[in-house]
């Protein structure tokens, strides 16, 4: 045979639009569309494959083409390209079917309860409020979400603080094995109800707080962001920077405060995850008020990290 009908037949023969013997050993059948469910994609999402030789046809079923962020066109040269490598002989291969193929990602309204969790995971973590205080009544947009299926960590992108009976806009990413497969939008309403120090009478600026100036309360929080006596004990001698009215709800900026914190105190240290709480002991290093970022030493492991005063004796590890 001529050198040039041997180069010709070569390059027919690895051509992904060549047309091999009907009996190659696999044929592929490429979709014109396909919605694939996980994020990398393998070509049996997007192709039928069907042949005698079982071994190679599973062997490329399996192969992965890559990842799949968003929805993207794969060109027939495109795909024989990325499973060249997994086969021996190209006359082993037929691709027929679509030149093209449009590739997207299945995509799910995610349940209310899958964004609260998060969202009062989130900000206990950065507030001094528990979880079982704060309320998420109200996602606006929940229906507009679409997520990629299967299994994905959400969480809430950057710092955002609540604030209370308003409509927030929280910016949060979805991940899968360490990859954000989408970045989206939640409006939501956020509320915190706890009990709080409320002032039972008026106190005027530079006056220090008494027992009976102060009382117990249970109520909505105006301003969650804020930071607020949580007990009687901690406000009591504490010197009001202005004057304070009846019924306020107390707020640690509005006194000049006491260290609930001294530097060699035995503190408990509180490290707050998306879904659990761990405490332990530490030793603190420094003094502190409330919302101070002091140095602590974990009792257990003696590695010193930086942790918010919380309250008298506790911290709060830093995010």
């Amino acid at each position: 045979m001529p050198a040039a009908a041997i180069l010709v037949a070569a390059v027919l023969c690895c051509s992904p639009n060549a047309r091999p013997s009907p009996a190659a050993p696999c044929t592929i059948r490429l979709r014109s569309e396909a919605v694939v469910k996980g994020s990398t994609l393998m070509l049996a999402d997007i192709a039928d494959l069907s042949g005698d030789d079982e071994v190679l046809v599973t062997r490329l079923a399996q192969a992965p083409l890559g990842l799949i962020l968003q929805a993207r066109t794969l060109s027939r040269a495109e795909i024989f390209d990325l499973i060249r490598g997994l086969v021996a002989n190209p006359k082993d291969v037929l691709i027929t079917g679509a030149d093209f193929t449009r590739v997207s990602l299945a995509t799910r309204v995610p349940a209310e309860e899958e964004i609260v969790s998060v969202l009062k995971a989130y900000f206990a973590s950065v507030t001094q409020w528990r979880q079982e205080e704060i309320e998420v009544p109200l996602i606006e947009n929940l229906k507009a979400i679409e997520l990629p299926e299967g299994e994905l960590k959400l969480s809430v992108i950057g710092r955002v603080l609540p604030s209370n009976n308003r409509s927030l806009l929280i910016p949060m990413a979805a991940v899968a094995e360490g990859r954000t497969l989408r970045t989206f939008w939640v409006k939501a309403y956020v509320r915190v109800r706890a009990h709080v120090v409320q002032l039972a009478k008026p106190v005027p600026y530079a006056h220090p707080l008494q027992a009976d100036d102060v009382r117990d309360a249970l109520a909505d929080i105006e301003e969650p962001g804020a930071a607020y006596f949580r007990t009687c004990a901690e406000a009591i001698g504490t010197t009001a920077k202005r004057a304070l009215g009846v019924g306020e709800l107390l707020r640690r900026d509005w006194v000049n405060e006491i260290n609930l914190v001294h530097s060699g105190d035995t503190v408990r240290l509180v490290s707050q995850g998306d879904a659990i709480r761990v405490t332990a002991l530490a030793r603190a290093l420094q003094n502190g008020k409330i919302g101070d970022r002091i140095k602590v030493r974990n009792v257990d492991s003696d590695r010193a990290i930086t942790a918010v005063v919380t309250g008298q004796g506790e911290v709060r590890a830093a995010r």
